[in-house]
Parts: C-alpha cells; structure tokens; sequence
C-alpha cells in the first residue's frame, strides 16, 4: 500500500510546508496543530523545529519571546507562547470590557434636522448629539450679521443669504423645487473631534435617531455589536466571513466578520434616503461608521467652514433624493407565481412545464461514437498531498 499511495516526497513536502508556515491572524493554537501535523515528517531535530515554529509566529509573540527569552526547546516554547497568547487575548477582552459605552437616543417618531445657529451656544460634548434645531434670529443678531455683513443664514463671512451654500432651496414655480445642488442641513460633531452626522434608521415599524461617523479609513459600513442586539436590529450570517485590519496592523480581536445587518433604511436629512447593510463589529465608541464604498458611492460634497454635507452627486439626484417617506420601509417583493409586468415578454421563459422535459434533438447535435472492444486508457495517479494521502489510506483499509 505505501509504494501506491504514499508520497514519496514526503520529507521534502514537509519542509516546504513548514518553511511557510505562519501563525498569521489565527490564535496560537490553530497554527501549533498545523506545525504539529507536518513536523514529524520532517526528519528535523528539536532545534531545527524549535526555530521554524519561532519563525512562523505572530510578531507580537516573538517580540515577547525576544523580551523574556526564548525557551530551549520545541515543547517548552509551544506552551510559553500558548501562556502568552492566552493572556494577550484576555488583556484584549479586558480592554474591551472597561471601553465606555455610548447612550443611544431613541425616537418613536422621526425627526428632521437642521443646521445648528453659529451664534447658540452649544451644550456640553455628547457622544451620540442630535444637530440642534435653527430658531429665527434676534433682532440683535440681526443686526449684528448685517453690521458685519455676515450671512443671515450661517453667520459666515464671505457671502449673502441669497448665496448661502448650505441654506436650503425654497419653493417656486407652484411648490416645485430645481435645485442643481441640494444642500442638507446635516452638521457635522462640531464639540468632537470627529466627523459625525445626525441619522435616523427604519427597520419594520421601528425607527431611532443615532450618530454616524465618515470615516475614509473604513473599508465597509459597520454597525457596532451592542447597539444592534439592544436595539434587535435584523441581521443575517455573511456569506463568507471578512477579516478586518486595524490601522495599527493588528486584527479584529474577535475574529473575522461573521454577520451583517440586512438592508435597514437610512434618512440623512430631509431629503436623502437609502437602503444600507452594515457589517457588524464590537464599535463600543462609534456606533455607526459609513466607510469608504457610502463616500464612493455617494460622493458627499463636505464644507469644512459650515461644516455642512451636501449630496450633489448624480447617483443622489437620481437614486435616493426621493423626499422624506417614512412609508416606504420594506422590500418590494413578487409573490413566486406572479411575473412582474416588464418581463410579461418572456412569459414562456419562466414557464414550470418546459422544465421538466428534455430540449428537442436538432441537427446541430455532437454524437459521441463510442469504440466497441476499445481499451480503457490508463489514468494517472492524482497526486494528494500528505493529510490526503493519509486520509485515502485510512479509507482504503477500512473498506
């Protein structure tokens, strides 16, 4: 049995495995399995693997290694880096577990909002601050903007209420609006240190009023953990989960991304609506992150000076400047024997009875002539690697 399946390169496959072999992202003990499994194939001696297994791991356990010095032998250095690694992660729990959390503000009913007065005084920091309502002027400030020739809309200098970037169109022509540019009055967190605007999200008949951050940085719109299980937001198993990098390099210490948020709708303003799926991670400090495929897709027009967004883009203008309808909260869906109208032309297509019989045969048909008497040609033998190998041997004898 061994000639026939047994690899005859088996030492040279094992040297070249676990010469590439890296812990990577993975805990300790998956990779210790994986240098376990090929290391006796290797004819290596306990130095030569005690240093192939220091080489492949994560560079923050052999900085430790380097810092409390390396052990002298394979089993002595695979249990001080599964002690390390195991308080690394509960180090990284702990760090997590003493995060403050945010407070989420919850409304039955949704509201709009506006740019918050420039001359208001504005309240303490709060993490997750609705933008303030704009209330008129005063006949002080009034005149002090005139006297200063600021603008009587955003306090700026530099331009007149009727040329206002971030004023809001007014009807004309019987109540109809054409904006070439529609400014929202979403302010960003001018008491944070981030860029963070007012939005309120729908799911079935719920909807609440929460903060998200811009973030270019993000790969992906993310939805923290916590806020989505306390506020049972629906969500749903990826596909396939996505590892997440930090900035710093180091990985999602809860592993790769599992689950995702289905498509709830997002209003941002008074006018900007979609449909957005998150993915979802412990975010304990920013609830919601819009990330770099939101500002690819939007291509938001920001005003550092107002601090002010705007949706200019023609995707906005033609995909999500639909008004503000609160209505339009689920999908809409056929039912499964019902065709939508503008496929009523390929009724014949879609028809249960042609799929349960054969196509007709035609003169374009490929025979396939088969020799009588002919030898069966000899295959080659497909080669497995070493768990393969393994595995079939084991199957083979066991039958």
């Amino acid at each position: 049995m061994n000639p026939i399946y047994d690899d005859p390169l088996r030492s040279s496959t094992a040297l070249s495995t676990i010469r590439h072999l890296r812990q990577g992202r993975r805990p300790v003990e998956d990779y210790i399995s994986e240098f376990r499994a090929v290391a006796a194939d290797t004819g290596l001696n306990d130095v030569g693997l005690r240093d192939h297994f220091r080489h492949g791991l994560s560079d923050q356990l052999k900085d430790e290694l380097a810092r409390i010095g390396v052990p002298t032998t394979l089993d002595a250095m695979i249990l001080r880096s599964l002690t390390l690694d195991q308080r690394f992660r509960e180090r990284r729990q702990e760090r997590m577990a003493t995060a403050p959390s945010l407070p989420v503000r919850r409304s039955e009913t949704p509201s709009t909002t506006s740019v918050r007065s420039p001359n208001s005084t504005p309240s303490p920091p709060e993490p997750m601050e609705i933008g303030l309502a704009r209330g008129p002027l005063s006949p002080a400030e009034r005149s002090r903007r005139r006297a200063q020739n600021l603008c009587l809309y955003c306090g700026q200098p530099g331009h007149l209420l009727r040329g206002c970037p971030i004023r809001p169109p007014l009807p004309s022509d019987g109540g109809k609006n054409h904006p070439s540019v529609i400014s929202l009055q979403c302010v960003f967190g001018s008491t944070s240190a981030h860029m963070t605007i007012p939005v309120i999200l729908q799911w079935e008949d719920r909807s609440v009023n929460v903060s998200a951050i811009i973030d270019s940085g993000a790969s992906n719109n993310f939805f923290d953990l916590t806020l989505a299980t306390s506020l049972a937001i629906p969500t749903r198993l990826k596909k396939t989960p996505t590892p997440l990098q930090m900035v710093d390099g180091s990985t999602l210490r809860t592993g790769p991304i599992t689950h995702e948020t289905t498509p709830l709708l997002l209003l941002i303003g008074t006018k900007h609506q979609e449909r957005l799926q998150w993915d979802i991670v412990p975010s304990p400090l920013f609830p919601l992150v819009l990330g770099l495929p939101w500002l690819r897709t939007h291509n938001p027009s920001i005003d550092w000076s107002s601090n002010t967004v705007s949706f200019p883009s023609h995707h906005c203008q033609h995909f999500c400047m639909n008004g503000y309808t609160t209505e339009k909260i689920g999908f809409s869906t056929y039912p499964a024997s019902e065709l939508p109208v503008k496929y009523s032309d390929f009724q014949d297509v879609f028809e249960k009875k042609g799929a349960d019989t054969l196509p007709p045969h035609r003169e374009y048909d490929c025979p396939i002539d088969l020799l009588p008497g002919a030898p069966i040609p000899h295959g080659r033998i497909y080669n497995l690697s070493v768990p393969e190998s393994q595995s079939l041997k084991e199957y083979i004898e066991d039958g």
